[in-house]
């Protein structure tokens, strides 16, 4: 089962992780971390899901950020709710990019609201 626990992130992305709970605190936007690191084996079942199985498409690639421990993925809360609204995800993702991080959300293709991802240096 693929992790929520800011732990098992590489270091320089959990500290980063830190500051964007921080951040989203203070802007008083409610969220829950949904996935931080999955093995290769979960992406490549995630992978076939809406193609060789049952289910709709939830992701474009087997090369995921998550195998590398170097994503994480939130969900936004609404009254205690989670919610999947776009609009919902701006603040997050401007948060996101304000500390470096490389925001699904402002992907050209297949955009990723929830995702953000630790962006290599160099």
């Amino acid at each position: 089962m693929a992790s929520r626990n800011p732990k098992d992130l590489i270091p320089e992305l959990e500290i980063i992780y830190a500051s964007f709970k921080n951040e989203m605190d203070k802007a008083g936007e409610d969220f829950i971390l949904t996935c931080t690191y999955r093995s290769q084996e979960e992406q490549n079942e995630l992978w076939e899901k809406g193609r060789n199985k049952p289910g709709q498409i939830v992701t474009w690639t087997k090369k995921s950020k998550h195998t590398e421990r170097k994503a994480f993925d939130i969900a936004i809360l609404k009254n205690g709710k989670i919610t999947w609204n776009i609009k919902d995800y701006f603040m997050a993702g401007e948060i996101g990019r304000k500390l470096g991080l490389d925001w699904g959300g402002s992907w050209v293709r297949s955009k990723d609201y929830p995702h953000f991802q630790y962006k290599e240096v160099g």
